[in-house]
């Protein structure tokens, strides 16, 4: 039997306290909901007051929002229509003016930001759990056959949106080719380690293991075993341009 931990089964509220500001959202079945990933990220990110930001890969609205409460100027983009919806009622609860884009990445805007803010999918997810969740479940974490795709092709579009000063806060986890993210990386980008952080699997990890730890043998992953647990680093990284 696949377990299914990480997805609600009905609409629920979430609190959250993060940089000293406080905000809740609405989680529904229908989305990917915020992950520790993106606490990571929300914690460690820098955001000044009237910067402009762009949130990638919004979801329910969770960087976006926190972004915008911290005084930033704010866009944000899901490929998810539902995951927009959603986003845009977060942003009402929370009394936040955001410029929503429905679409891929930076979706139809032209703009540079000062701050671009991405959380895409970056998991190799089994296929067992990817069909137990479905295909629309699947499209909101699962980052391909090396994890990686979408960041990847990511770090290739952002530096037309990028200005001299601009900054990309960016997380590379090892359940990916994370070394062949990291590379590319270094070879376009001048990196600075922001953050570090090291923290249990999701359940599809402990419950495929073998299949994850023949990835992890052949060097693609980087995963290992604290007691019972199954542990995975996560990386975030304070970007700019060359």
């Amino acid at each position: 039997m696949t377990r299914i931990l990480h997805f609600v089964q009905k609409p629920e509220l979430r609190k959250y306290d993060i940089q000293n500001i406080k905000f809740e959202l609405e989680i529904n079945q229908h989305i990917f909901p915020p992950s520790p990933h993106g606490s990571f990220l929300a914690e460690n990110m820098r955001i000044n007051a009237e910067e402009s930001i762009i949130d990638i890969g919004t979801g329910p609205g969770f960087l976006g929002i926190l972004a915008a409460k911290l005084g930033g100027r704010v866009s944000a983009t899901d490929n998810d229509k539902d995951a927009l919806n959603l986003a845009k009622k977060n942003a009402v609860r929370n009394n936040v003016s955001i410029d929503f884009q429905q679409g891929e990445y930076f979706a139809n805007l032209k703009k540079k930001f000062d701050v671009i803010v991405v959380n895409l999918p970056q998991e190799i997810v089994h296929k067992s759990y990817q069909e137990a969740i479905g295909e629309q479940l699947t499209k909101s974490f699962d980052g391909g056959p090396d994890g990686n795709k979408q960041v990847l092709k990511f770090l290739d579009l952002a530096k037309q949106y990028m200005h001299n000063k601009s900054r990309i806060y960016i997380i590379v986890y090892t359940v990916t080719n994370y070394a062949q993210t990291i590379r590319k990386i270094i070879d376009n980008y001048n990196a600075r380690l922001v953050a570090f952080d090291t923290g249990p699997t999701k359940e599809f990890v402990e419950d495929n293991i073998d299949w994850y730890k023949d990835l992890n043998e052949i060097g693609k992953i980087k995963i290992f075993r604290v007691g019972k647990k199954w542990m995975a680093h996560e990386y975030l990284f304070e970007l700019t341009l060359k």
